[in-house]
């Protein structure tokens, strides 16, 4: 085969792949579907502790104790996670028959899930909706293929509920302290005021769902939204004084660092790091002996492990054993002891080492795809799936069921990054270059095609 030949063969190639490329450009109207799909789990997963902390006396609130919500407030609930199950069935056909799209990335996100359905289905438990919903979450994703970039909402909503859950606690301290000791200045508090808890029932929660976003702030290009943002965030962090969230801000902070420090060996270094925390997740537990360590999480690790004999290592205990043994946690450690503090400790209770290492199948897949993205939307994700695996070392900070409070903050950006492919991912790198339609790519390859042919006709 001749030399013009065989340029003519990898012109025909990379055109082929052309409609793939065209079909990652989105339009305006598939933006604004992607992020009002955002926006509708985000208030879902929020608007329950707003919904309670707006209409009753948190003076009289007791912590883990759930207050019935109005009607209208658990049926909008219901809504928020059922219709979008329904469109992306649609879409989903809609994009098997017409659109190639990369399955790969679902079916890995989603083997946790599969694995937990399949675990209690053979103990003969009940496979409830709440286990089955988050993959529906990730279908509608990876169906509506909502970028990264999108994720820029959900910092922006988080500094406008700091905003006002800040504010809130200023002019109105009975409507949002919650009773006990966050309405009084702790030896925990780095400010010296009543740790805030904001709409959430304990500052933690709030502290997680804040440090969650923070990465999210840098996927804006302009750099006083970025910094305004940022600082809103962190006051937040601060003033609730959750240690998780300050240790997953200073995670936050080293990725950013290390993003302004090295340039073609960042890619590495941060999977490293992920690797590097995603090990402490199970070695901290593993090794703790003193039961007063991380402020008593050493005796809830230690109980926890022990119920574990033989096969159940491999297997776990099962999905609901936390629900169903929570007197028997509360009577040995304390009302504080109904999930694992723990993702290791968590997960290897309730789905064994098989569900643990499925999780951080996920994790490091995740981080994989992150690194087909342009920069910025690619250091966000890794500070996002760093500070996840961070703040896992001493929270829960992976919610297996939906709706969640704080589903939102932890699974949808994990979901919205694992599911980005590699077409989309090859698309922004090629806008980034001036290029943005398909028909511009058809254009550039066949000029440069073109080129070659002449190059190889004088070079003859």
């Amino acid at each position: 085969m001749t030399s013009s030949a065989v340029a003519g063969a990898r012109a025909r190639a990379r055109t082929s792949d052309l409609p793939r490329l065209a079909t990652a450009v989105r339009s305006p109207g598939a933006r604004a579907a992607s992020l009002c799909l955002l926006l509708l789990f985000w208030l879902a997963c929020v608007a329950g502790p707003v919904a309670q902390t707006l209409t009753m006396s948190r003076r009289v609130a007791v912590e883990g104790v759930r207050t019935t919500l109005a009607q209208a407030v658990v049926d909008a609930l219901n809504v928020a996670f059922y219709v979008p199950a329904v469109v992306a069935v649609l879409v989903l056909v809609f994009r098997v028959v017409f659109v190639r799209n990369d399955v790969a990335p679902l079916l890995v996100l989603v083997i946790p899930w599969l694995w937990i359905i399949l675990n209690e289905f053979m103990r003969g438990g009940r496979v409830s909706p709440q286990m089955i919903l988050p993959i529906g979450v990730a279908l509608t994703f990876w169906a509506m293929q909502t970028r990264v970039g999108d994720l820029k909402l959900y910092a922006l909503l988080a500094a406008l509920l700091t905003g006002v859950s800040m504010t809130l606690t200023v002019v109105a301290p009975t409507l949002m302290y919650m009773p006990q000791s966050f309405d009084a200045a702790s030896d925990k508090s780095l400010t010296g005021l009543p740790l805030l808890a904001g709409f959430f029932s304990h500052p933690n929660s709030n502290g997680l769902f804040l440090v969650l976003a923070l990465p999210l702030a840098h996927l804006f290009s302009r750099w006083y939204l970025r910094w305004t943002i940022t600082g809103v965030i962190l006051c937040g962090i601060v003033w609730s004084s959750s240690r998780t969230a300050l240790f997953g801000a200073v995670v936050w902070l080293v990725v950013m660092l290390l993003s302004l420090l090295l340039r073609a060996s960042l890619r590495r270094v941060l999977i490293v790091l992920l690797v590097g925390l995603l090990a402490t997740v199970a070695v901290i537990p593993l090794t703790t002996t003193d039961p007063e360590a991380y402020t008593e999480r050493g005796a809830i690790w230690q109980f926890n492990l022990e119920q574990l004999h033989g096969a159940q290592w491999v297997f776990g205990l099962g999905h609901t054993w936390y629900v169903d043994h929570y007197d028997l946690l509360k009577a040995a450690l304390s009302t504080a002891a109904s999930h694992g503090h723990n993702v290791f400790v968590h997960y290897v209770v309730t789905g064994g080492l098989i569900l643990v290492l499925l999780i951080a199948l996920v994790l490091l897949n995740a981080a994989r795809i992150a690194a087909w993205l342009p920069r910025r939307e690619h250091v966000a994700s890794l500070a996002f799936l760093c500070v996840l695996v961070a703040a896992s070392i001493t929270e829960t900070a992976w919610r297996t069921d939906a709706p969640d409070t704080l589903f939102a903050s932890m699974m949808v950006p994990l979901f919205v990054i694992a599911t980005q492919s590699r077409v989309t991912a090859t698309s922004a790198l090629v806008r980034l270059s001036g290029e943005t339609t398909g028909e511009a790519l058809v254009r550039r390859d066949g000029a440069r095609a073109q080129s070659r042919r002449a190059r190889e006709r004088r070079n003859a």
